[in-house]
């Protein structure tokens, strides 16, 4: 990865997990940007998994299993049958497809791009049924994108996604008295936890790099900025988006 392009002087605000954010943050630091990792979600294990359970038991070798985040896999592995999944996996991205091969997982599939975009164009369809493991907030664009390519999908809740803010929130109202900020949100969910927070007044003085269309849309509605919308979640793609302090535009 190329580290030319400095970000000298800027703030960076990151809300995923930090297990998410890591080589983002480690970046972005390297690119001379002040980092600020306030996490507005969490991901907590299903109560009650028999609905998960079922799902990977009744997997036949004709089916695909379909990851899209850590936590899924993490779910998985949780519940998985003793004699393994009897399918092939596909994942969203490389992360996700290292932690599925780390449980045990075939990895027969990573998308190109890690994004639900990619992966609903990319995946090869099975004879069988494309299984989805996913959070209970996931949105229908995935199952939408493969039902119309022609695959049978089954979509299964595999972990609960709750906004909530982890940190001080006060960081990010310091943070914007001090210069230009910039805050990466990945989620709809994120966007209404730090609105919540912070304040949506507060918030249009940053600067907004959206993961996905959908999280894009909801900081437009909760907030009323203007968003970047990264072309995917790898860290390039996310670090570019990322707009230079010298060439900050004034909040419209």
């Amino acid at each position: 990865m190329s580290r030319e392009r400095r970000l000298d002087g800027a703030i960076v605000v990151l809300t995923r997990r930090r297990e998410d954010n890591a080589v983002l943050a480690e970046e972005l630091r390297q690119r001379g940007a002040e980092v600020i990792e306030l996490p507005c979600i969490r991901t907590e294990k299903l109560h009650d998994t028999g609905q998960l359970a079922e799902a990977l038991t009744a997997l036949e070798p004709s089916d695909l299993l379909v990851v899209t985040s850590r936590a899924g896999v993490d779910a998985i592995a949780d519940v998985m049958p003793r004699a393994g999944i009897a399918c092939g996996v596909a994942a969203v991205g490389e992360a996700s497809a290292e932690r599925a091969a780390a449980a045990g997982l075939k990895v027969r599939f990573v998308a190109s791009s890690a994004d639900g975009a990619t992966l609903g164009h990319e995946l090869p369809l099975p004879r069988g049924t494309v299984v989805l493991a996913r959070s209970d907030l996931a949105d229908a664009d995935l199952p939408a994108a493969l039902r119309r390519r022609g695959a049978d999908v089954r979509d299964v809740v595999a972990y609960h996604t709750v906004a909530t803010i982890d940190g001080d929130p006060g960081s990010v109202r310091r943070a914007l008295d001090r210069g230009p900020v910039t805050i990466v949100a990945a989620s709809p969910s994120a966007v209404d936890a730090l609105a919540t927070a912070v304040g949506a007044e507060l918030l249009r003085h940053a600067s907004f790099v959206a993961i996905g269309p959908r999280t894009a849309q909801r900081i437009r509605e909760r907030i009323g900025r203007a968003v970047v919308v990264a072309a995917n979640t790898d860290v390039d793609a996310l670090v570019r988006a990322v707009p230079s302090p010298q060439r900050e535009e004034a909040t419209p």
